[in-house]
């Protein structure tokens, strides 16, 4: 029998070099810095239709016990859609062309699917289930306020994985959410297939009022002042 190992892993990461967040202030090796001092081992920065990977951040991840596996935040019918270990085109006119990716090695998850906005999948995401291998359970919730539920009972319903990520901006946003994987090996391989079998657990704790108002009023101060 193989040895396993978990993995302590966050797959929605943005910088300040994500286009379409420009009120971020981190630059990918400081959130590199910081998960590694949240103990990480597994990180994918996925920027808006934009892919953030290099070997440069590569080596700089793995020298702090960091396997990074490049990823992208694309943006499809005008929804979000994760992409993990993928670092081709994002350039994808509808949903069902994702058919073109699919493979063992790349994973496809559901971002945030429930949340309110346009960006969301929503109703989409059950019209095209059989496309995605996972579905995001996202850290920004009250435990009165949960937009996650939904996410966990479709997971349920369609037998999908849920995926506990961060959605970062803001590095203070890191560690409330994340994922534990077990695998049987440290590469960006192992990891999708421990996700696509289902070897992953999300641990999460809710925000409390305070803390999703801090996450707010920076948003908006950081937003106003980028222009």
């Amino acid at each position: 029998m193989a040895l396993t190992m978990e993995l302590k892993a966050d797959f929605h990461m943005h910088t300040k070099d994500d286009l379409q967040d420009r009120f971020i202030r981190h630059s990918a090796k400081e959130l590199i810095d910081h998960a590694a001092s949240l103990g990480f081992e597994v990180l994918s920065i996925t920027a808006h239709d934009k892919i953030e990977y290099s070997p440069d951040l590569h080596h700089y991840a793995a020298d702090k016990g960091i396997l990074l596996i490049p990823g992208v935040e694309v943006t499809v019918e005008g929804r979000h859609i994760l992409l993990i270990n993928y670092s081709g085109t994002v350039d994808f006119k509808k949903i069902a062309d994702l058919k073109q990716i699919r493979s063992p090695e790349i994973l496809i998850l559901a971002a945030h699917p429930f949340y309110p906005g346009l960006v969301t999948l929503k109703q989409k995401l059950i019209q095209n289930i059989d496309l995605f291998d996972g579905i995001e359970y996202c850290h920004f919730y009250h435990r009165f306020l949960n937009f996650n539920k939904r996410a966990v009972a479709v997971a349920q319903q369609y037998q999908k994985p849920l995926v506990g990520t961060s959605d970062t901006h803001l590095l203070s946003q890191m560690g409330h959410t994340y994922s534990i994987l077990t695998v049987t090996r440290k590469t960006a391989v192992g990891v999708v297939e421990a996700i696509k079998k289902g070897a992953v657990r999300v641990v999460t704790k809710p925000l409390t009022f305070w803390e999703m108002i801090k996450i707010l009023s920076k948003f908006r101060i950081d937003i106003f002042r980028s222009f």
